[in-house]
């Protein structure tokens, strides 16, 4: 493992310093350090852990990345968390929602000013930016919790302290105007992005557990062999018990899943799982698989899950699991949980997660971060509910604060049910070509939310030429800095993304909405770069030039993406 060449820590007179070149933090109490280099069983970049004893008998870790202007504190319980110096602080604090089925407002943000050097009732969040416009100095701070936690920040004479149970907690420096770079910059740090992929899921088109059988899987395969699709993956009714049962519930109406029920329904797959995934390996697609932990009694069937998903592993092919209908309560739960997903990963490196945050508390946005991809909503169009602009407006939010590789975002067959949605509504799905669809979450992990095998051959058209291009570019997409810019997604808005990546100018994805205007200017954090065009559906002229990209898109529903040079 490379050496971390810039990260040191000294250890004098019970002063414990740690600095990267970029910062310098000291911990007073300490008694003795162990230091050495740990990549979060390689879904991190590789950074320095150091673990300090203190005076009094704790062990506390801290963790630094050569190029990153802040440190990790794993399990943070430190009283006071640093000193402001001024009188001019302005403290935001962001909040980051889930439980997506009854939500569709995923962050929030509050704005306090300091007076006398207090903050007035603190702050509750998830996120807190922390600005100084006299000496343009910021500070960063991102808290690890799950949905069940909360942390609070509170500033008294200047004292800045973090209540947060025990979780992990992020503390960086950065210059006014660079806090959302440097939150996303952390989360690139410790939760390295293998590559972007895409994925089947039929239950979109909510026939839920209904057609799941031997041959609807098989013809699924066929059309993502045909589409140019990764992952397949086999939802809800691959196995004996039924969600939908009852009888199978506590007095709480939460699911149950003791007995036989994930025993492998022999009625729908009377061939076994094996045949499925080797029938998928020869297409060239990997298949995954939906799963949900039993987390009654604090995962007291812990060992039994593990071991079904072993087995989905090794003996049935299986690469990928969604993980789903668990709750998570109490730091045991939490525990647990984290428990499970380590003994995921250890399965092999071909092994990811989906999880999901649609109901229930679970794990949030950023407890865990390290693990999988976080299944962000449910949106149907038999529900009505399914608007391109919402769900371009969802990824644009959480993008300010973190990498759209973190989440998967779905796209739907826009032609069914379009009686589920009102006449003369001019954002319904059907109005929009598949391609706009696909362009407006192909910087996340785009999820095919359909039966694909029923999408019809006009749209697959629509699709392949930006499969294509999105396949070319993947890979720089993954790891880049995606900066969401212009207006935020309403429907009638001009936005879209700025790429960067190592301080360079990379890609550039625009999108105008349902309006008149056919012509912008968007500020973005670019200087002058030629704009060379990899697709769109509509006429396009781009210029970028000292921090301003002038752009015109001839239609609405229209999206252009451009690579910088």
């Amino acid at each position: 493992m490379k050496m971390l060449e810039n990260c040191r820590y000294t250890l004098e007179n019970g002063i414990l310093t740690l600095c990267n070149g970029l910062f310098r933090k000291s911990f007073e109490g300490v008694t003795s350090v162990n230091a050495s280099v740990a990549d979060a069983e390689g879904l991190s970049l590789p950074y320095l852990q150091v673990e300090a004893t203190y005076e009094t008998g704790e062990t506390r870790r801290y963790c630094l990345w050569n190029d990153l202007a802040a440190l990790y504190m794993p399990d943070y319980r430190e009283e006071t968390l640093l000193e402001l110096s001024g009188e001019h602080w302005i403290v935001r604090a962001i909040q980051l929602h889930a439980f997506t089925d009854e939500n569709d407002t995923l962050t929030e943000e509050q704005e306090k000013h300091l007076f006398a050097r207090n903050l007035f009732g603190g702050c509750m969040g998830d996120i807190f930016f922390l600005e100084d416009p006299q000496t343009q100095q910021a500070i960063v701070i991102v808290s690890e919790c799950p949905d069940y936690q909360t942390a609070t920040l509170t500033v008294k004479k200047g004292v800045l302290s973090v209540e947060n149970g025990g979780n992990g907690l992020m503390l960086g420096f950065c210059l006014l105007g660079e806090c959302e770079a440097l939150c996303r910059e952390y989360y690139r740090h410790a939760r390295y992005c293998r590559g972007l992929i895409s994925m089947s899921n039929t239950w979109g088109d909510r026939n839920a557990f209904k057609r799941v059988c031997r041959d609807f899987i098989l013809r699924e395969i066929d059309a993502a062999k045909e589409l140019g699709v990764d992952i397949v993956q086999i939802d809800d009714g691959w196995q004996v018990g039924s969600t939908a049962d009852l009888s199978r519930r506590d007095s709480q109406g939460r699911r149950e899943f003791l007995g036989d029920f994930w025993d492998l329904s022999e009625e729908r797959f009377p061939n076994g799982m094996r045949e499925i995934t080797e029938y998928a390996a020869e297409a060239g697609i990997k298949i995954g698989l939906w799963f949900a932990p039993d987390s009654h009694g604090g995962f007291a069937l812990l060992e039994r899950d593990k071991a079904i998903l072993r087995r989905a592993y090794e003996e049935w092919g299986f690469r990928f699991f969604k993980l789903d209908m668990f709750w998570v309560l109490s730091d045991t739960d939490r525990d647990r949980f984290l428990e499970l997903l380590r003994e995921i990963y250890s399965f092999g490196d071909d092994v990811a997660v989906q999880l999901d945050v649609t109901r229930n508390a679970r794990m949030n946005y950023l407890c865990g971060r390290q693990y999988g991809t976080v299944f962000v909503e449910n949106r149907y169009h038999r529900s009505g509910n399914s608007y391109p602009h919402r769900i371009l407006r969802n990824l644009w939010m959480l993008g300010r604060y973190l990498p759209t590789s973190k989440f998967q975002f779905e796209m739907i067959n826009p032609d069914l049910y379009t009686e589920c949605y009102p006449e003369n509504d001019p954002f319904v799905p059907s109005l929009y070509g598949q391609d706009y669809l696909f362009a407006s979450v192909m910087l996340s992990n785009p999820l095919f939310w359909q039966e694909m095998q029923f999408l019809p051959q006009a749209r697959r058209e629509e699709l392949r030429p930006i499969m294509k291009v999105w396949k070319e570019h993947r890979s720089e997409l993954a790891n880049a800095d995606v900066c969401p810019i212009g207006e935020k997604p309403s429907g009638r808005s001009f936005t879209g993304f700025y790429l960067s990546k190592q301080g360079k100018p990379k890609y550039l994805l625009l999108f105008r909405e349902v309006t008149e205007h056919d012509s912008t200017c968007i500020k973005a954090p670019v200087s002058a770069s030629e704009a060379r065009l990899l697709i769109s559906n509509a006429d396009t002229q781009v210029d970028v030039l000292n921090g301003e990209i002038h752009a015109k898109l001839s239609k609405p529903r229209a999206y252009a993406f451009f690579e910088l040079l």
